[in-house]
């Protein structure tokens, strides 16, 4: 089943899961900028080009994966599962794309943009059995914070897209910030938090080990 943009105009609900082609998406996203409330399109880039996606398996996403250890890790784990991840630098996005060919990884779909301007684009309500967010830039000083990834907009859209029952994981290093993601769910409510154990070693996790910072797990399980 293709993606057909013609009714983007008319709802704000994406168009359903299918073959995802470039040009499909651009001509989307130029119609959906009359909308007030969507920021103004940028090109997106993916990884492959044009895949087939199928509602019929479970559907994992990642937001800013970084060099892509658990992305890769998870993959290989799951190969019944389809794992789409949103990084918005173009080198993270190459490197990840180059080792997954390597691996010769087919359940994996990259995405290079903003999370926060493509994901009401691109994805249908309920679509997600998983939403992992490790440790986003928490931005420290106080000016920079209108920066920070995680808040409430944000989350509002990341419960639309999971499925009931469905979780987003998050791990952060900074302190000031794991509390204002807490609030920011609170504040969204419909989720239920739980503290959980390490996921896996990524890069990043490794190096803030090393220099003694305390790391915070968090399960947000929608209800």
């Amino acid at each position: 089943m293709a993606l057909d943009p013609k009714h983007v105009e008319e709802s704000f609900h994406p168009i359903e899961i299918g073959v995802l082609h470039r040009s499909s998406i651009l001509i989307k996203e130029k119609k959906m900028s009359t909308k007030a409330y969507i920021p103004p399109p940028r090109e997106l880039e993916f990884y492959p080009e044009a895949p087939t996606l199928s509602g019929e398996v479970p559907m994992v996403l990642e937001i800013g994966p970084g060099k892509g250890e658990f992305l890769l890790h998870l993959a290989e784990q799951e190969p019944g599962t389809t794992f789409i991840a949103v990084e918005i630098r173009r080198g993270r996005f190459a490197k990840i794309a180059k080792h997954a060919t390597a691996r010769g990884l087919k359940n994996i779909f990259l995405i290079r943009g903003d999370a926060r301007e493509c994901l009401v684009r691109l994805f249908q309500p309920e679509l997600f059995e998983r939403i992992y967010i490790l440790f986003p830039d928490p931005w420290p000083k106080r000016r920079h914070g209108k920066h920070r990834l995680l808040k409430p907009e944000l989350l509002r859209h990341l419960r639309q897209f999971l499925k009931s029952g469905g979780a987003v994981y998050n791990a952060t290093d900074a302190g000031f910030y794991s509390e204002e993601i807490v609030s920011a769910f609170e504040e969204v409510g419909g989720f239920e938090k739980h503290a959980i154990a390490a996921l896996y070693p990524t890069y990043f996790e490794s190096k803030w080990k090393k220099m003694g910072r305390e790391i915070d797990y968090w399960k947000f399980v929608k209800q």
